[in-house]
């Protein structure tokens, strides 16, 4: 009797265990296939082959969506508080200062770029945009600051490597 109630225990784990797995391997094959769909309307929609707004229903509540919306000029502002992905939300924030440093608002630009910390992954481009914000503002003192840490800490990067061009054009001025 023990032993066929071990035997039904076993078989109980080895179909749960299956189970699981056939689960997961069908949730990998549906999120694929999911960003697959949605790679191919950005495609569709990138080659004007469907309009921005038949593009942009199709991937409501993505963050397709919002690049969609972004491309297209739209106030991105309410989706920034929709967004809850941490690296997203900076990523727009950077891209919201730049928005509005191009119009001539640099102070607001600055403010949003203070949202930004050396733990978030855009830190580096946030901190270049800021420097050259100021730079434009005619504060060099600033900028030079800002060029320093950057090259300092992100030296052989893309931006470590403007901001050595800038503090070099800075130095010729």
């Amino acid at each position: 009797m023990i032993l066929n109630r071990d035997i039904l225990i076993l078989i109980s784990i080895a179909l749960l265990i299956a189970l699981v797995a056939g689960g997961v391997n069908y949730w990998k094959r549906y999120q694929e296939e999911r960003l697959n769909q949605l790679a191919e309307i950005v495609y569709a929609y990138e080659k004007e082959k469907i309009s921005p707004e038949e593009a942009l229903e199709k991937v409501k509540d993505t963050p397709y969506a919002v690049y969609i919306s972004l491309d297209l000029g739209k106030d991105f502002g309410d989706a920034l508080t929709s967004i809850k992905e941490a690296d997203l939300k900076k990523l727009l924030l950077e891209r919201k200062a730049y928005e509005l440093y191009k119009k001539g608002k640099p102070k607001e630009a600055l403010k949003k770029l203070d949202k930004i910390n050396k733990k978030d992954f855009n830190y580096p481009s946030a901190l270049l945009l800021k420097a050259f914000i100021y730079e434009d503002l005619g504060y060099t003192d600033k900028a030079r600051l800002i060029y320093n840490e950057l090259f300092s800490d992100y030296g052989e990067t893309y931006f470590g490597k403007v901001a050595y061009a800038r503090l070099l054009e800075l130095e010729i001025r």
